[in-house]
């Protein structure tokens, strides 16, 4: 059969049409599986699993459903195995449908405490908008927000410590106990309250001397007392019969006054150790019988005055006091004694604070008067103290 020449051209332009390719080929899902190590990720643990289209062409259009173990895109580091789907090396406007779940590292996620889980497509390329990660890792983030800090710790309000230091507060009380009576320690005996208050359960009478009977506690000769609270309904503190030791005793409330010496002899000494007082109205630490008082470690707040040796007793005799590391706020006389009686106020390492005057002298008189004002101040006999002493 002989054709013509136009038919000749037409076949070949039919054959020309057939042998090409198409251009906007629409390929089915892709449900392809290989192992490997994600492109592009961040630092991982283990190997990574995705599933996805290998190497798609342009424009293609996956559905993507791949989940696996391996590294994720601008994550930060966290503890345990990553866990990360999306497409494997997408191509160019990859636009990848990502259901990605897993523990690890991170897309744009902050870090905080447990294992994290993120989002997004591992290495996306160009135009590509994956969703934010939130982590929930040990770890540091390199994109997103910081690890949080340690908790920090606020110490609570002190409340003292029970122990005889200077400067502490009134320790918590262990418990409450009204006294229908004064109650008596034996002489040479010793009664610990394990920080107990103690009161007479009657409201205090303010300036009013009473007698023994008024006393919370009522120490004989050489007894000794520890670890007490005396508390706010009473009038007379504690009363000492000569040569006693007190050891972390606190009165929060002051009434007539804190302790008085009542009876001692010349030669012998009372020990306070520790403890303290506050809202005195005048005295704290009155001294009535002879001998001395030996006050350590003490803190005092708001009072007339600290120490005062009776200016006025019936028996005229002469009293002496030491102190040493003495935390005194907010008083008028921090030691008051009679130099015509023969007193001294020997003062060592303390500081006041808004006190009047650190010692007094006083001029003592007969009972029934009251005594005067001689002077103020270290003067080297009567007042004796130095520089380790402050004053602020």
């Amino acid at each position: 059969m002989r054709l013509s020449i136009i038919q000749i051209f037409a076949l070949i332009l039919a054959l020309g049409v057939s042998a090409a390719p198409p251009q906007d080929n629409e390929p089915s899902t892709d449900t392809s599986m290989r192992n490997g190590k994600t492109g592009n990720g961040g630092s991982g643990k283990g190997k990574g699993s995705s599933s996805g289209s290998t190497a798609p062409s342009k424009d293609h259009k996956s559905k993507d459903n791949s989940k696996g173990n391996g590294n994720t895109a601008n994550g930060s580091s966290g503890g345990g195995k990553g866990s990360s789907s999306g497409s494997t090396s997408p191509s160019k406007d990859h636009k990848p449908k990502d259901n990605s779940k897993g523990n690890g590292n991170t897309a744009n996620g902050g870090s905080g405490g447990g294992k994290g889980s993120s989002s997004g497509s591992t290495a996306p390329p160009k135009n590509h908008n994956p969703g934010h990660g939130v982590s929930k890792g040990n770890g540091t983030t390199t994109s997103g927000g910081s690890a949080p800090n340690a908790p920090m710790t606020t110490p609570g309000p002190s409340m003292g410590n029970g122990t005889a230091t200077t400067g502490g507060k009134v320790p918590k009380s262990a418990g409450t106990s009204i006294l229908k009576a004064a109650q008596t320690i034996a002489a040479g005996a010793s009664f610990d309250g394990k920080l107990i208050m103690y009161d007479r359960g009657t409201p205090c009478t303010g300036q009013q001397e009473r007698g023994d009977e008024a006393a919370v506690f009522q120490i004989e000769h050489g007894g000794s007392i520890s670890n007490v609270i005396i508390g706010p309904n009473q009038s007379e503190g504690i009363h000492c019969q000569g040569a006693c030791t007190l050891t972390n005793v606190w009165w929060p409330e002051v009434c007539e006054d804190a302790f008085t010496i009542k009876n001692q002899a010349a030669g012998e000494t009372t020990r306070i150790i520790g403890g303290g007082a506050f809202n005195a109205q005048d005295k704290v630490l009155q001294h009535n019988g002879g001998g001395t008082l030996d006050v350590s470690n003490f803190t005092v707040i708001g009072f007339g005055k600290l120490y005062r040796a009776c200016g006025n007793c019936a028996q005229s005799t002469n009293r002496h006091v030491k102190m040493s590391n003495i935390m005194a706020t907010n008083g008028e006389i921090l030691a008051g004694v009679n130099g015509n009686f023969g007193d001294t106020a020997i003062i060592k390492n303390s500081r006041v604070h808004n006190v009047s005057s650190i010692c007094t002298n006083f001029k003592g008189v007969t009972k029934g008067t009251e005594p005067s004002i001689v002077s103020s101040g270290a003067d080297g006999k009567v007042c004796i103290y130095g520089s380790d002493v402050i004053s602020q």
